[in-house]
């Protein structure tokens, strides 16, 4: 099974759809901040909520636009999101192949939740180039991906408690679920998909270190690249974030205007 199946099977399990339902309401103060600061490009405007989940961005989104469009490739979770949120459009297709909508339709796209840490590197890739062709010129695209820096990094091993008895069968669940992931774990010099404490270590993350996630977007076209720790602080290129388990990415898709003047200074 490929990394890319065995999470998405996950995200149609029941269980996992109701979790999303249940526990994720609220916007994350860096996506407050990102809503507040670029307002312009969202209120009004045609937005692309890319891997909607149960629908927790799309309430708030909904408020600032009446062009709302969601979209996730768990059909369970688009069901989910037509159940609770009927009046807004809900679309089951995968975001690495967004056929159904023309290039440039899309004011502001945002891949919230970490979505984009489900894939593998190439489906990663081939999203962005995705997101990038349906991004209107000018357009906002925000996203938060997992922190390859980050000083706390959880994996199957390093949250044993052998003292309490739940504790005990909580970490044999755990080390059954990551030994059944474990040969899907990938580690390269840019980039690593690690076990990741969903499903008890049954889930696959990809982690990333800034640069390398700036570079990916600049080699897709991509410019004015804005960083958000976790304390929805923008942060430079070059600072660690030791301390930040994810970061949040703006970008802009240049306009026709921009291109021809890196044209003409190349």
């Amino acid at each position: 099974m490929s990394i890319d199946l065995f999470n998405q099977t996950l995200y149609e399990k029941p269980s996992t759809v109701k979790e999303y339902i249940c526990t994720q309401k609220d916007l994350w103060i860096e996506e407050k901040t990102i809503f507040e600061k670029y307002e312009q490009h969202i209120k009004d405007k045609a937005i692309l909520d890319v891997g909607c989940g149960g629908g927790r961005t799309a309430i708030a989104l909904s408020e600032l636009t009446s062009n709302y469009t969601g979209i996730d490739y768990s059909m369970e979770m688009v069901k989910a999101c037509l159940k609770w949120h009927s009046s807004l459009n809900f679309i089951h297709g995968d975001a690495s192949d967004m056929h159904m909508f023309d290039g440039e339709s899309f004011d502001f796209i945002i891949f919230s939740f970490n979505g984009i840490d489900c894939m593998s590197h190439e489906k990663r890739i081939k999203t962005l180039k995705e997101i990038y062709r349906v991004l209107k010129s000018g357009g906002i695209f925000a996203f938060s991906s997992h922190n390859l820096d980050d000083r706390k990094i959880v994996t199957a091993f390093n949250k044993y408690d052998m003292k309490r008895p739940r504790a005990i069968a909580r970490n044999l669940f755990n080390v059954m679920s990551y030994l059944k992931v474990r040969k899907y774990q990938i580690h390269t010099d840019t980039y690593e998909i690690l076990s990741d404490p969903l499903a008890g270590f049954g889930h696959l993350t990809y982690y990333i270190r800034k640069q390398e996630q700036v570079k990916q977007l600049v080699n897709i076209g991509f410019k004015n690249i804005a960083i958000l720790n976790r304390q929805a602080q923008f942060v430079d290129i070059n600072s660690l974030d030791r301390d930040s388990e994810w970061l949040h990415y703006v970008c802009q898709k240049p306009t026709s205007n921009d291109r021809n003047e890196d044209s003409q200074q190349k």
